[in-house]
């Protein structure tokens, strides 16, 4: 798709630029743009040992399970796991599952994986198994990790898979709980017996995927985003300034940060496990969301960095504890994925004493694309926006319908380019050629958010993707679930929506047409059970409606902003 050919001044004169602090301008200058000739393990190797030179410190302590590792012993594990993966046949492109929640043992393996070449893509630990089988068959992965408590939903669907091993672990170090039978291997047992040696594999940063992260894009079922080496690299390198500046400003050579997101999404898996673990810091994890034990931490390990969600500040504002907590060792604390209302903002900051600042993303960006963390990136705090693009992006505004470019504060789709944003969707071309276009010999992302940007090149989001359901932060695809209801034998037309929602952001609600026989028989939470047996925990319907007829275009497709509008119209009634 070809946009307007000139770009507009506040791109060529990246306005932007004036908003980033001089400590950042001065550390940009300094490191260059992102390395193009070296990929993410290498570089992590050549920054731990002769850079940073923390071989003997502390990597990582999981949280509740009395397990640390030094970066030694990380990286060791890592290459006798590599080993291991290549000793089972796995080659350099092939696709390696991870089915993990957050562990030391995600790290091993994710990057044991990437030493070797091989393109990792990690599951969903909520997911159903028929979701699971969706992203393991459309991957094509040769290979899943996954727990002793999860490996019964890969066992329900192996069969249906590509899957010629299944490499399970117990998150505590002990035995796993499932029975060896062919195809089955135990993590720990496969690390022991390997060499620290992996053979040597050439990468072509810019070409070879490290990282096949599914999302929904701006439109239908989940699809394989192709980050590359390169893309995921260049995304940590560009936030690198960020984190030089902290050390100097808090006068440390080592920053500590709480990794609660999980890393199978790409928010975690970049900041958290590519971008702390690659600037040699302590990452304290936890596999799952504990309020109370959050909290606990922050004033046990008093980390500097912490990336929510809006959900996790909503419960953690809700704990009894949170008064009796010293939050003071908090220098940053950003939330994305979804936007932060500004009473949450300022709630978080009267009680904390500290700031919650936002910043912007997408997968197919790997993910970030802006920020503010103020003061060591943008110069100040603008409540509601998602701050300025980082060191190497571009970001512009352009009319959805033809592609033309906007002036600053007027509202559209918001397009970006930088060396973060993907190779492209995986087996899907098609897909691919409707999100890029070409304008000023930049080839541009499209986000499929309508957003604007004002004079000082902040970035503002008016609305989330016009058919994603933003749910406590996760994604969830409408049509997906309307696949789910149309499996009912009771369902003959669906439509999913969002609906506004104070704690969850937005809600999941289901209209349905029944088959005439059916009509009297089945009831809105028998729907409901329906779906939360076959979708992930934040997927299904929180709520469901019968109705006569859905809403459609000319052209068949679903009118949902139709009935989102009537929701909302009916909410303020009640309200009233």
């Amino acid at each position: 798709m070809k946009g307007s050919r000139g770009l507009p001044d506040y791109v060529i004169n990246r306005i932007w630029e004036q908003c980033w602090s001089e400590d950042a301008k001065r550390w940009i200058e300094k490191i260059g743009p992102p390395p193009e000739d070296v990929d993410i393990v290498a570089y992590w190797d050549r920054r731990i040992k002769e850079e940073l030179r923390v071989l003997d410190e502390v990597a990582m302590v999981f949280y509740g399970y009395n397990i640390q590792m030094t970066y030694r012993e990380f990286m060791e594990r890592r290459d006798r796991f590599a080993t291991a993966l290549h000793e089972l046949g796995i080659r350099k492109g092939d696709k390696v599952a991870v089915y993990l929640p957050n562990c030391p043992q995600f790290a091993i393996a994710a990057f044991g994986a990437l030493r070797i070449g091989a393109t990792i893509t990690c599951v969903n630990p909520l997911f159903a198994p028929r979701e699971v089988q969706f992203q393991l068959s459309d991957s094509e992965s040769r290979v899943v990790v996954t727990t002793d408590t999860l490996y019964p939903k890969v066992k329900a669907v192996k069969e249906d898979t590509p899957l010629e091993h299944v490499i399970v672990l117990n998150l505590g170090g002990e035995k796993p709980k499932v029975e060896k039978e062919p195809g089955v291997l135990y993590f720990d047992e496969m690390i022991e017996k390997a060499s620290p040696k992996p053979p040597k594999v050439e990468i072509d940063p810019k070409e070879d995927i490290a990282v096949l992260q599914y999302t929904g894009g701006t439109t239908g079922i989940p699809k394989g985003c192709m980050l590359t080496h390169y893309n995921v690299l260049s995304n940590a390198w560009q936030m690198r300034p960020i984190g030089e500046v902290m050390k100097e400003k808090l006068g440390i050579e080592r920053l500590k940060r709480l990794c609660v997101l999980p890393w199978y999404h790409i928010y975690g898996q970049t900041c958290d496990l590519v971008g702390g673990l690659g600037d040699g810091q302590l990452l304290v994890i936890f596999d799952r969301f504990d309020p109370g034990k959050v909290l606990d931490a922050i004033q046990q390990y008093k980390p500097h960095i912490f990336l929510v969600v809006t959900p996790i500040l909503l419960f953690l504002l809700q704990h009894p504890k949170i008064r009796e907590v010293d939050f003071s060792s908090l220098k940053l604390v950003n939330a994305g994925a979804a936007p932060l209302p500004v009473e949450i903002a300022k709630q978080w900051k009267e009680i904390t004493g500290v700031e919650v600042q936002e910043g912007y993303g997408l997968s197919e960006a790997s993910p970030v694309t802006h920020t503010t963390a103020s003061p060591f990136f943008a110069t100040k705090i603008k409540l509601g926006s998602a701050g300025v693009p980082l060191p190497w992006t571009l970001e512009a505004i352009v009319d959805p319908e033809t592609l033309e470019f906007l002036p600053l504060g007027e509202t559209g789709e918001l397009v970006v380019a930088g060396p973060q944003v993907m190779k492209g969707y995986w087996k899907r071309p098609d897909e691919t050629e409707k999100v890029f276009f070409e304008a000023g010999g930049i080839k541009w992302l499209r986000t499929g958010d309508v957003a604007k940007i004002d004079e000082e090149g902040f970035v503002w989001i008016v609305d989330r993707v016009k058919e994603i359901i933003k749910y406590k932060g996760h994604s969830v695809y409408p049509r997906e679930v309307e696949e789910v209801l149309y499996e009912h034998p009771a369902v003959i037309d669906a439509a999913v929506v969002g609906v506004p929602d104070p704690v969850a952001g937005e809600n999941i609600k289901a209209f349905v047409v029944l088959k005439p026989e059916y009509r009297g028989k089945v009831t809105e939470q028998e729907i409901i059970e329906w779906c939360k047996e076959r979708l992930a925990a934040y997927k299904y319907p929180r709520m469901v409606e019968f109705v006569t007829s859905i809403p459609r275009s000319a052209a068949g497709k679903v009118l949902r902003r139709v009935l989102r509008q009537k929701e909302i119209e009916k909410m303020k009634k009640e309200q009233k």
